[in-house]
C-alpha cells in the first residue's frame, strides 16, 4: 500500500519543491524551453511539475499523476489547471532527446 501525497507547509522538502515550481513558471524558463524546442511550453511546464514531484518523493509517475488528479491540495500546490493524463506525460517524455532536456536545465 502506498501512502497518499500531501503538501505540508513548513516542511523543507515541500518548500524546496515550491521554489522549483516557482522557477518553472518564470518567463526565463519558458524562453529556455522554447529555445530548446521543448514545446508546447505551458504543457511542458505542467508535465515537468508532475515529473519533478515524482522524482522528489521517489514515486512512480503513474502514482504521482493519480495523486495529483485526486487531491485538490496538490492541484493547488502545483498550480495545475486541467486533469493530467498519464499517456500525455509519457508522450511528452518520449518526444525530446535527453540532450534537449540537459541543455534546458543548464540554461535556466
Amino acid at each position: 500500500m502506498r501512502l497518499p501525497v500531501y503538501s505540508i507547509k513548513g516542511d523543507e522538502k515541500w518548500e524546496l519543491l515550491s521554489k522549483i515550481i516557482d522557477k518553472l513558471e518564470k518567463r526565463e524558463t519558458k524562453k529556455a524551453l522554447a529555445r530548446n524546442k521543448i514545446t508546447p511550453v505551458n504543457k511542458a511546464i505542467e508535465f515537468l511539475k508532475i515529473i519533478i514531484l515524482a522524482m522528489f518523493f521517489e514515486l512512480d509517475i503513474s502514482y504521482a499523476v493519480n495523486e495529483v488528479n485526486k487531491r485538490y491540495e496538490l492541484i493547488k500546490f502545483l498550480r495545475v489547471e486541467d486533469e493530467v493524463k498519464l499517456k500525455s506525460i509519457y508522450s511528452f517524455m518520449s518526444e525530446f532527446e535527453s540532450e534537449q532536456f540537459i541543455n534546458f536545465i543548464f540554461s535556466t
